[in-house]
């Protein structure tokens, strides 16, 4: 079975989205399957999840190989993005530059129709696997529909999304009853969003992959140490509550010093986060560590941790949450999205989003008890291999694969007769 993952851009260095596609496509090359990623606008040479793609044997196509106009609006947004100190002065600048980076997206692919068409024509996979709302996902799935090749939507967001995507999903709306089949990364998720898209007569549940990295733990999370080390691995943006964060640990702080925090990522609000931590004089117990982009970088952070901790605002299933229980450590992160679905009662503590009080009663309780984190530490391992590890994912992706190339079998001979 030809199996196409699909994509508009490789968005950066952090992209829980080009994560997934990127995991789920090498998954399924070793466990044999014929796959191929397709993106419509070319990556930098040097794209990370590029170069783990091509690392892995996995082919990467791109329907658009060239279009000045893409590479030139491609490099503007990173300079701007790049220009911290300009957007920590200007913060309403994000606001403005957001949209007009997705309406710019939105007039460059609109007119990529028959290019990707012509793509998928010409390649014919059996299935036409689509992810994320971006601008490039209507095309797709329009296309792959005209061209009756089945198509499965992966929804990797929540309906309970930041309002910056509301465009995106208004949108998609229109083109989801042309899938073949639509899926969500848990179960809580997709009764969500078919709540959200009532019109869907089901919403499947295909869960996230993560490889365990076998990196070396040169950290013992057993042995005594005067501080907890907690981790933080996102984007440094409000929707994924760095601030929070830093609040919380000036609490857990304050009477003595028992945890300190490790930030990997950046983000736009990268240079306000290091002013908070200036500000609650948080220097010597918080650590920006900066990007991790392959394997074994992950490895390495996830195993200088004791706890891994992520107030957001609004995930799906966050890619790090399974990088974290896939290395035995246990959670703390906001209830909201599929995140109650990953970790169960057993794996970590759920806090409202937002709320900095409550997140530093959590960090205090595991900061305080090694018992306990190692016992949470233990469950989020067993959960991992139930249901995230490429053992228990990838023969639940193939089997999708196989219902959704099916159904499409059954339309044509039950609707036109043809077989």
């Amino acid at each position: 079975m030809k199996i196409a993952l699909c994509k508009t851009l490789f968005a950066g260095p952090i992209s829980g989205a080009d994560e997934t596609l990127t995991t789920y496509s090498i998954a399924l090359h070793e466990a044999g399957q014929e796959v191929q990623v397709v993106v419509l606008y070319p990556c930098a040479v040097d794209d990370p999840f590029y170069i783990r793609l091509n690392n892995s044997g996995v082919p990467v196509s791109f329907v658009v190989p060239h279009s000045f106009l893409f590479k030139l609006l491609r490099v503007t947004r990173d300079l701007l993005a790049s220009a911290f100190l300009f957007v920590f002065v200007f913060p309403q600048v994000k606001e403005f530059l957001r949209p007009m980076w997705q309406a710019l997206m939105a007039f460059l692919t609109r007119p990529r129709y028959r290019a990707c068409r012509n793509f998928l024509n010409r390649t014919r996979p059996d299935v036409l696997h689509v992810f994320t709302p971006d601008s490039g996902a209507e095309l797709m799935i329009r296309a792959g529909h005209d061209l009756g090749i089945p198509v499965l939507y992966h929804e990797l967001g929540t309906p309970n999304h930041l309002p910056p995507l509301n465009g995106y999903y208004r949108r998609l709306s229109k083109v989801l009853p042309l899938c073949t089949e639509v899926a969500a990364l848990s179960p809580r998720l997709a009764t969500e969003w078919s709540i959200r898209f009532s019109f869907l007569r089901s919403i499947s549940v295909v869960p996230l992959i993560t490889e365990r990295s076998k990196t070396f733990n040169l950290f013992s999370r057993t042995a005594a140490r005067r501080q907890v080390v907690f981790g933080f691995a996102a984007r440094v943006e409000e929707g994924k509550g760095p601030l929070v964060l830093l609040d919380a640990l000036g609490q857990v702080n304050d009477a003595q010093p028992l945890a300190m925090v490790r930030i990997a990522g950046v983000g736009p609000q990268l240079a306000a986060a290091k002013a908070r931590a200036r500000e609650l004089a948080l220097d010597g117990t918080c650590e920006w560590v900066g990007v991790y982009s392959e394997p074994l970088g992950r490895g390495a952070f996830m195993n200088s941790l004791d706890v891994f901790v992520l107030p957001s605002m609004a995930e799906g299933t966050p890619n790090s949450i399974v990088e974290a229980m896939a290395h035995g450590i246990p959670i703390i992160a906001s209830d909201v999205g599929g995140i109650a679905d990953m970790i169960g009662e057993d794996a970590g503590i759920l806090v409202p989003p937002g709320n900095s009080g409550a997140l530093a009663e959590a960090m205090l309780r595991l900061a305080q008890d090694s018992d306990l984190r190692e016992q949470m530490g233990r469950a989020a391992q067993v959960r991992y291999q139930n249901l995230f590890s490429p053992k228990a994912v990838v023969p639940l992706i193939v089997e999708t694969y196989e219902r959704v190339a099916g159904k499409v079998h059954q339309t044509n001979v039950d609707g036109n007769g043809h077989s």
